[in-house]
């Protein structure tokens, strides 16, 4: 290739990549932009939720309020923390995913008094206070939002993959033109007057002034027979000769034909969308480490579909109850196909409860849906770390025995697996013995 079609192709690059960056940019800003614009339209409802829960419990610190708060909080998942707070009360109420959200105050007391400071990451999450309105005392509600999570960074990188897929592919395209044109162009043409080639004035006059050589012919001269030779003796015959044996044919093997290796299959099944059942243990193996290190909790939730073989559309109904759980949980990473009638789900930053709370109004949702011409129900077992250091075998345990339970039980129904804090410690004791 030529300089300058080469400096065309640096320039073509560099205009790609800085379209790349700029998109990817825009991508990114315009979903920090949406989710923040969201957040700000869900905070006004939170705080009436908890205005209207703490009227009908009876205060901030009634179990019912924290209760129906909780379940509030869960149903959010973008929602990191949420606090009420007043300026002579100090904080009257607080739930967050991780305690590393609250700096000041580290202890929650009810004596502290003041203005909390939260940790936000900038650009990755958002705090946003309210004020409540409140006839008794002015309460100020605090909601912190993730409004950029891996969920919306996956699509941005996904398409820009494409584009760069689409420019490499055209890349390849055009340099394989302009070589074969180029290669044409290089080839020598013929100079034989046959061929159509007519000398021109220069050439010819070198020619004429090329010196003429006489053509020379090669003198053809009679062959002389041979002197006579005296005559000898007949010679006697002689006889014949064993012909020596013919080789055996050798039998060649035939070329041995290497079969290619498998292709590695995409992370996620093309029937349903959900991740393997192949990539569930390391996966589980570790969230489980990274919850332990971080002192947080994570559950695991085993999804049973009741009476399977009802009828010949199981395949169908899989693949719907799937969607559900896609448009139900946001982290798609997390959730796994486990057979042909059953899914594996992991729940981050959740303990057994809040899980149990979520999971079943997945359970009423799937119940409410009309799926392959009828209702179909589903059947839940949950188990989470609870503080253990559990293996991963165990919490798969659980919660499949949790599932098949709540199976022979009649099924549409979650249960929860709460290890016994006794039994546990028990256990430990002897296996260090």
């Amino acid at each position: 290739m030529n300089k300058g079609f080469s400096w065309f192709f640096l320039a073509l690059s560099a205009v790609f990549f800085i379209f790349i960056v700029g998109l990817t940019g825009y991508s990114i800003e315009n979903a920090r932009k949406s989710n923040a614009a969201s957040a700000r339209e869900r905070l006004p409802g939170l705080a009436a939720k908890a205005l209207s829960i703490r009227d009908s419990t009876g205060g901030f610190d009634a179990p019912q309020f924290k209760k129906d708060m909780r379940e509030v909080f869960d149903v959010e998942p973008r929602l990191l923390l949420l606090s009420v707070r007043s300026a002579e009360d100090g904080i009257l109420y607080l739930v967050a995913r991780n305690r590393t959200y609250m700096k000041e105050p580290s202890p929650v007391t009810s004596a502290w008094r003041g203005t909390p400071v939260y940790q936000v990451s900038n650009g990755y999450e958002l705090l946003l206070s309210r004020e409540m309105g409140d006839d008794r005392a002015p309460l100020t509600l605090d909601a912190m939002f993730v409004i950029m999570g891996r969920e919306d960074l996956y699509p941005i990188v996904r398409d820009d993959l494409y584009l760069f897929l689409a420019f490499l592919l055209v890349c390849g395209v055009v340099i394989l033109i302009v070589t074969s044109i180029q290669e044409g162009a290089s080839e020598p043409r013929g100079r034989s007057v046959a061929s159509g080639f007519t000398p021109s004035g220069s050439e010819q006059q070198a020619r004429d002034r090329a010196p003429q050589y006489e053509q020379s012919y090669a003198t053809v001269r009679p062959v002389q027979p041979p002197p006579a030779q005296p005559q000898q003796e007949p010679l006697r015959p002689q006889p014949p000769r064993p012909e020596p044996p013919l080789p055996e044919p050798q039998l060649r093997e035939p070329p041995r034909q290497e079969v290619p290796p498998p292709a590695a299959r995409d992370l996620t099944s093309p029937r349903t969308g959900l991740v393997w059942a192949e990539h569930l243990e390391p996966r589980l193996h570790a969230e489980l480490e990274r919850a332990a290190v971080a002192d947080q909790d994570v559950a695991l939730a085993r999804v049973q579909i009741d009476q399977p073989f009802v009828d010949s559309r199981l395949a169908m109904v899989y693949a719907a109850i799937a969607r559900l759980l896609k448009e139900t949980f946001p982290l798609h990473d997390l959730i796994f196909e486990a057979g042909d009638d059953s899914y594996t789900l992991l729940l981050p930053d959740s303990e057994v409860d809040a899980a149990v709370r979520v999971l079943d109004e997945f359970r009423r949702k799937v119940a409410d849906t009309v799926i392959e011409g009828r209702n179909r129900t589903v059947s839940i077992g949950v188990s989470s770390r609870g503080g253990r250091l559990i293996a991963d075998s165990t919490l798969l345990e659980e919660a499949s025995v949790s599932a098949a339970k709540a199976t022979r039980e009649g099924g549409n129904q979650v249960i929860g697996f709460r290890a016994d804090p006794a039994r546990y410690r028990d256990s430990l004791s002897s296996a260090r013995s």
